[in-house]
């Protein structure tokens, strides 16, 4: 049952969720041993590794994709959402040129507002080397 225990205080440092079924196999184990003393050490072995195994086969997928929705994984180099500057007049639906991360980029207007040479607008999102702005 320590060893269980151990396991499952061992899954939260170490993530992928195969420690935690197993600690439940293990700590199983513990309370089977002390409602049915004296069984034969292979039994036990095995019913360790079936117990595990099914868990981790039943719940394990489940619980990744619970702990993925609860938990999006985010975009390391998103530019959606910065600010860039236009470099020229951009008028509403039209294509012009504008600056980001020391960068100068196509950019196209999305409000219904002109963007005026040196006004910032937020980056909605990227097309290939094309941003997406709006007036800020």
């Amino acid at each position: 049952m320590v060893a269980g225990f151990a396991m499952l205080a061992t899954e939260s440092i170490v993530p992928g969720f195969f420690l935690l079924f197993f600690g439940i196999g293990a700590v199983f184990m513990g309370f089977f041993q002390l409602l049915i003393p004296g069984v034969p050490l292979w039994i036990e072995l095995l019913l360790f590794l079936g117990v595990s195994s099914t868990w981790l086969a039943l719940f394990r997928r489940r619980l990744i994709a619970y702990m993925e929705k609860r938990n999006p994984p985010k975009r390391v180099d998103s530019i959606e959402g910065e600010m860039a500057v236009a470099l020229e007049d951009l008028l509403p639906k039209q294509l012009g040129k504008a600056e980001l991360r020391g960068t100068s980029w196509s950019a196209m207007n999305l409000g219904e507002v002109p963007i005026a040479r040196g006004q910032r607008g937020k980056v909605e999102r990227m097309e290939g080397l094309t941003l997406y702005l709006r007036a800020m």
